[in-house]
């Protein structure tokens, strides 16, 4: 996967956070699950577009 991606979900996951403190939250949610979005659907597309390398996948597995 690569590192932009990664990025992006570790920030979608620390916004997820702000759901602790349903006050901001709730203020917020717009700007919460914007970027969550974005870096969701851009996980998905890549792993559609580029898929699993399976020769890879087995000769890491080993």
């Amino acid at each position: 996967m690569p590192r932009v991606l990664g990025v992006l979900m570790a920030i979608a996951g620390l916004l997820w956070l702000i759901f602790l403190y349903p006050l901001l939250a709730n203020r917020m949610l717009v700007e919460i699950e914007a970027p969550g979005f974005v870096a969701e659907l851009a996980l998905m597309l890549w792993l559609l577009i580029r898929g699993v390398n399976v020769q890879r996948w087995k000769e890491r597995a080993l």
